[in-house]
C-alpha cells in the first residue's frame, strides 16, 4: 500500500522505520493509495479519522502518532473506509525498563525491534538498564568481557528511539548491584563489599564522575535513573575495616547527596529506586518484605532526600490494590511525582509468566489511576535467566492498552498486540503453561527447577512428588506444536520453549523414577532408565542448540558461556547416570549412594498442601543443581 503524509516532516524518519512493520511504502501525492493529513495537538493523545482514501492523524506526543498510524493501517487492511477513534492516555510516561546487565545484552538490532513495536503500541519510554554494560573511557575493566555497549551503539539506539517518539533513559547503578565490576582487583580502591561501592572514598567519586561523563555523552535524555536499591550490606566490608562502624543510614544519605549533586552537575534530573528508605525505616519489623505496609516512614524523612530526586516505587509481587495504594500514599513523604515500576515476569526461567504479571500489574495500575500517578513503567528483568526478553512485548501491550483504554480488558490487549506486532496474543499466553504442572498460573514457575534438578541428587524431587509431569508435558507438547507458527522475529524464542517442553516430558520426574526403581531393585526398570539417559541427552542437545540460536539472534554473544556450562553440566551428569546404572547392573558396584539418601523438601517444610512455594532459592541455579560449592 502506498501512503502520502501531508505536514509530517518531523515524523518522516520514524515513519520510514515502521513502514516494513506495517506494510506500506511512501509515495508522492499523485501515486498514493491513501493521503494522510497529519495535525499536531496541544495535549497528549491521538485521534484517527478515515474517510475513503483520505485520513487524518492528530497527535500530541510523537509515540502517540505511531500508535495512531498502526491503528489506521489495521483499518485499511480490514477494508474499512469510514471510521474514527480518539484516545487520551492516562499516563504521561509509559514504557519498559529492560535489563541488559544479567548476562544477556540485547544487540542493537533487537533493541530497535522492541522500540518499533513499543512505538506502535503508543509507549514512549525505554530505560536501558546497564550496571557495567556500557563503555567508560579509561576504565577498561568496567564491563570487561560483558558485552558492554559502545558509545556509538548507545547513540545509534538513542537516535532511533527519538525518531519513534521514545525517550531512551539511562538506568545505571551508583552504589550497589555492581558485583560484576567489583570482582576485579582494579576496583579495589572503591570497593566496600562484593556488591557495593565504598561510600565516602575519593576514588569512588572519581569513578562515578567518569560514569556520568560517559552517560552524558551518549544519551539525549537528561533524565537519569541512578539505581541506589538493595544496598543491604553497605558499610559492612572494607568500609568497616577503614572507618569502623558507621550506621548504614548515615553512609547511605551522605552518598546519596553527593551523587545527586554530581548528577545535576552533569545536567541530569535524577531518579532512584525508593526501597531503601522503607527498609531503613523498618528495622524493627519482623519478617520484613520490601515496601511492607507496616512500615512507618519518619515524618521528616523528606528532609533527608535531596531536592528534585524522583522516587521510583517498584513492586511485582502483590495482587491487591490496597498494597499499592498505601505505598503510593507513603511515597508522597519522599517527594512529588512518584514513578511506579511494575514487572513483566521474565526472570524466573525460559518462560515468561504472563498470568502472574497480569495478576500483580493490573491492581497496581488501578491504584496509580486512582491516585493520579502520571508515570509508570514495566520492568523486564533478566537476572541471568534463560528467557528471550522480546517475549515481554505481549505484556507490554497490556501496559499500553490500559493506558489508552483507562483500564484492563483482555480483548483490548489482544488487539493492541496484534496491531503492533502482527502476532496472536493467545499463542504467547499458551507457552507459560510450561511453568505450571501444578496447575496454578499465579504461583512460582517451576520449569527452571525441573530442568536443573540433578538426576542423582534430586534436590527438588520431594517437592514435585505426586505431580504427573510426564502426562502433563506430553499433552502440552502436543498442544504447543501449532503455537507460534509464522511468528517471524519471535520464532527462535518459541522454538526454545517447545524444545524445553519436550525435554521435560522425560527429565522432570526422572530422578523420582530412578530412585523408586533402585529402592525396589527393579532391574528391568533401571535398564530402561539407563537407555532413557541417551534420549534425554539428545533432547538436552536439541534445547541447547535452539537456545544458542535464539541467544545469538537477540543478544551479543557474551554471557552465553554460562548456558554452555549449565547445559554441558546436565549432559555430563546424564552420562554419569548412565554409567552408574550400568556399573550397578553389572555388579561392579553394590550400591548407588546418592539414591540411598532420603529426599527432603526443598523448602525445608515437613509437610505442605502446596507443591511449590515462593521460595527465593527455588529459581537459583546454584541451589537447584548442587549442595556443593559451585
Amino acid at each position: 500500500m502506498k501512503l502520502y503524509f501531508h505536514h509530517a516532516d518531523s515524523l518522516l524518519k520514524g515513519i520510514a522505520l515502521v513502514s516494513d512493520d506495517l506494510g506500506f511504502t511512501l509515495a508522492d501525492q499523485k501515486e498514493a493509495d491513501i493521503i494522510i493529513d497529519v495535525q499536531k495537538l496541544e495535549k497528549e493523545g491521538v485521534s484517527i479519522r478515515l474517510s475513503g482514501n483520505r485520513a487524518t492523524i492528530a497527535w500530541g506526543g510523537k509515540a502517540r502518532f505511531f500508535r495512531g498510524l498502526a491503528i489506521l493501517m489495521d483499518w485499511l487492511k480490514q477494508g474499512e473506509t469510514d471510521k474514527f477513534l480518539a484516545e487520551t492516555p492516562l499516563f504521561a510516561t509509559n514504557g519498559a525498563m529492560v535489563d541488559m546487565s544479567r548476562n544477556a545484552v540485547m544487540n542493537v538490532k533487537t533493541v530497535k525491534f522492541m522500540l518499533r513495536k513499543m512505538a506502535l503500541m503508543g509507549l514512549n519510554t525505554f530505560m536501558l538498564y546497564t550496571e557495567d554494560t556500557y563503555e567508560v573511557e579509561n576504565r577498561p575493566y568496567f564491563g570487561h568481557m560483558r558485552g558492554r555497549y559502545t558509545r556509538d551503539e548507545i547513540r545509534e539506539m538513542d537516535a532511533y528511539a527519538l525518531a519513534l517518539g521514545i525517550e531512551l533513559i539511562p538506568c545505571i547503578q551508583l552504589l550497589g548491584h555492581l558485583a560484576t565490576m567489583l570482582r576485579w582487583r582494579a576496583a579495589a580502591p572503591y570497593k566496600d563489599t562484593a556488591n557495593a561501592l565504598l561510600a565516602g572514598a575519593e576514588e569512588t567519586y572519581a569513578l562515578i564522575d567518569d560514569l556520568l561523563s560517559s552517560i552524558a555523552a551518549c544519551f539525549t535524555s537528561r533524565r537519569l535513573h541512578m539505581g541506589m536499591d538493595e544496598t543491604h550490606d553497605l558499610g559492612t566490608g572494607r568500609s568497616l575495616d577503614l572507618n569502623g562502624y558507621t550506621p548504614r543510614k548515615d553512609l547511605y544519605f551522605s552518598h546519596l547527596n553527593k551523587v545527586v549533586e554530581m548528577a545535576k552537575a552533569h545536567g541530569f534530573a535524577p531518579m532512584m529506586w525508593s526501597d531503601m528508605f522503607f527498609r531503613m525505616s523498618a528495622s524493627d519489623i519482623p519478617d520484613f518484605q520490601d515496601y511492607d505496609v507496616r512500615t512507618k516512614l519518619p515524618e521528616n524523612i523528606r528532609s533527608f532526600v535531596p531536592e528534585g530526586v524522583q522516587q521510583v516505587f517498584w513492586d511485582y509481587y502483590h495482587p491487591d490494590e490496597e498494597f499499592y495504594a498505601v505505598n503510593l500514599e507513603k511515597h508522597d513523604l519522599l517527594g512529588d511525582h512518584t514513578l511506579f515500576a511494575g514487572g513483566v515476569w521474565c526472570w524466573s526461567g525460559h518462560c515468561p509468566q504472563y498470568s502472574r504479571s497480569i495478576r500483580n500489574s493490573v491492581p497496581a495500575l488501578d491504584a496509580c489511576r486512582k491516585k493520579g500517578t502520571r508515570e509508570v513503567i514495566a520492568t523486564v528483568w533478566h537476572n541471568g535467566s534463560e528467557a528471550c526478553l522480546i517475549m515481554s512485548l505481549a505484556l507490554l501491550a497490556m501496559y499500553a492498552d490500559y493506558d489508552y483504554r483507562g483500564g484492563y480488558e483482555e480483548n483490548g490487549v489482544r488487539e493492541c498486540f496484534r496491531i503492533a506486532c502482527g502476532q496472536n496474543y493467545d499463542d504467547f499466553m499458551a507457552v507459560e503453561a510450561i511453568e505450571y504442572p501444578h496447575g496454578n498460573p499465579v504461583k512460582t514457575g517451576v520449569s527452571r527447577a525441573l530442568l536443573y534438578n540433578d538426576p542423582l541428587l534430586g534436590l527438588v524431587d520431594k517437592q514435585i512428588e505426586g505431580l504427573n509431569t510426564r502426562e502433563y508435558y506430553q499433552a502440552l507438547s502436543a498442544r504447543l506444536a501449532s503455537v507460534g507458527q509464522n511468528s517471524g522475529e519471535f520464532a527462535p524464542a518459541f522454538d526454545v520453549l517447545k524444545k524445553l517442553c519436550s525435554l521435560l516430558e522425560n527429565k522432570a520426574d526422572f530422578g523420582l523414577r530412578l530412585q523408586k526403581a533402585y529402592l525396589a531393585k527393579d532391574r528391568s526398570a533401571l535398564a530402561a532408565l539407563m537407555n532413557e539417559c541417551d534420549l534425554i541427552s539428545k533432547k538436552l542437545q536439541a534445547l541447547r542448540s535452539s537456545h544458542r540460536a535464539a541467544w545469538m539472534t537477540y543478544h551479543k554473544s557474551f554471557g552465553w558461556e554460562v548456558h554452555d556450562i549449565r547445559y554441558g553440566g546436565l549432559i555430563m551428569r546424564f552420562d554419569t547416570v548412565r554409567e552408574t546404572i550400568r556399573q550397578y547392573l553389572a555388579g561392579e558396584i553394590d550400591t548407588i549412594d546418592t539414591l540411598e539418601e532420603e529426599r527432603l523438601r526443598f523448602d525445608c517444610r515437613r509437610t505442605s498442601q502446596e507443591h511449590f512455594l515462593n521460595d527465593f532459592l527455588w529459581n537459583k541455579y546454584q541451589a537447584i543443581a548442587t549442595t556443593g560449592i559451585l
